[in-house]
């Protein structure tokens, strides 16, 4: 695990203290000014972020943000304040360490060690979280075989082979005992009967302790059940493994069901709670024509609920639609949806509700990408044409 601390170049003195106190306590530190390119920043690692206000003015702040949100995505960023001054946007209402007064910051920074610590404990949550993320994204999980239906089916078949080869001993055993006390019959000068066997096998009963006569019983059921055994057994191995467990599961024996044409995934609204009144309206209105959304109305916090519910609707969403305005250019929960947006390959389709010039974050984001200025349309037609741009795009 490495740990890294981002901080502006007028900050050096405090990430270099902060790195010896770190390094005595058995972390790996790199010092990260945002001017130097970095290995990307993997799940066990932590990114350490001073802010201050020269942070804010450093020439290097937008690459540290990309890679502060990378950590905070995954569940590893510690958000360290220096002065007084805001975070960037998409970082101001996380939990931070506060190590503004420097007579206190070697207490800060023992809770910086804490917080760091906090990731060496056992996978939670989180991490199941992160391997449905990768399993999204095609990547290859890391746990067990997925549960379902066809997996159980799958389980139930081996252990009903396994019962009907065990019901198949009882009757081997009174076979080789038969057929033992038969060749004992037949050598001699005089060859046994079938009564000669059948008592000889009622005789070895008494001597196990049975009753007289149950042995002969016991002897014709065991070689009952061998038989019936045995004939399932070879009819369910000879049988094809896609029709295995009673239904065809790989489409050789039957004709497989036509299945229903998928419904696109639903496009994911990102706006400004402050800018309800405007979007709501048109979102609702384009629900009408069967194109689906999900919006977050609830509010949530920027702690663990919205990162597991946000993170997964973007992840499977079929567009991330962008309400862009004054509002939204300051919200720490739009500029996590945008840059979520990026990092799960999500086309995004801005669309200005006011007229507002976005920051060079955003503009970054949307480079290249077509933009519908809807303040200018008409309010009756806005529903509509927000659904031709998330045609067009």
């Amino acid at each position: 695990m490495t740990v890294f601390i981002a901080f502006a170049e007028a900050d050096r003195g405090a990430a270099e203290t902060l790195e010896t106190f770190l390094e005595r306590r058995g972390h790996f530190v790199e010092l990260d000014n945002g001017e130097a390119a970095l290995r990307p920043v993997e799940d066990s690692d932590v990114v350490v972020m001073l802010t201050s206000q020269d942070f804010a003015r450093g020439s290097a702040r937008l690459r540290l943000e990309q890679r502060a949100l990378d950590a905070w995505a995954d569940g590893n960023l510690v958000l360290v304040k220096l002065d007084q001054a805001d975070a960037p946007v998409g970082l101001r209402d996380l939990p931070f360490i506060d190590a503004i007064h420097p007579p206190h910051r070697e207490d800060a920074w023992g809770d910086v060690h804490a917080a760091i610590e906090e990731e060496r404990r056992p996978p939670t949550a989180k991490y199941a979280d992160r391997e449905t993320a990768r399993a999204s994204a095609g990547a290859p999980s890391h746990d067990r075989l997925p549960a379902g239906p066809a997996h159980a089916r799958r389980k139930r078949g081996g252990a009903l082979n396994v019962l009907l080869a065990a019901l198949l001993l009882p009757g081997a055993l009174a076979m080789a005992s038969g057929g033992a006390i038969w060749l004992a019959n037949r050598i001699g000068p005089r060859p046994g009967t079938a009564e000669d066997l059948l008592r000889d096998i009622d005789k070895l009963g008494t001597r196990l302790g049975a009753p007289p006569g149950v042995m002969v019983w016991l002897f014709a059921l065991a070689l009952f059940v061998f038989a019936v055994s045995l004939v399932l057994l070879i009819a369910r191995l000879a049988r094809p493994s896609g029709t295995r467990g009673g239904r065809n599961t790989a489409g050789a024996a039957a004709p497989a069901p036509v299945a229903a044409p998928a419904k696109p995934a639903p496009v994911f609204v990102s706006y400004a709670r402050a800018n309800a009144p405007l979007v709501l309206p048109v979102i609702d209105a384009a629900q009408k024509s069967g194109r689906r959304f999900w919006l977050d109305q609830s509010n949530i916090e920027a702690g663990e609920g919205w990162a597991g519910e946000i993170v997964r609707a973007i992840r499977g969403a079929g567009g991330v639609l962008v309400m862009c305005s004054s509002a939204a250019f300051e919200s720490d929960h739009v500029k996590r949806e945008v840059y979520l947006a990026d990092r799960y390959k999500k086309r995004l389709v801005p669309v200005f509700i006011e007229d507002a010039a976005p920051p060079e974050d955003f503009e970054y984001f949307f480079a290249g990408v077509q933009w519908l200025k809807l303040f200018e349309t008409p309010e009756p037609e806005r529903p509509a044409a927000v659904l031709r741009l998330l045609e067009a795009a």
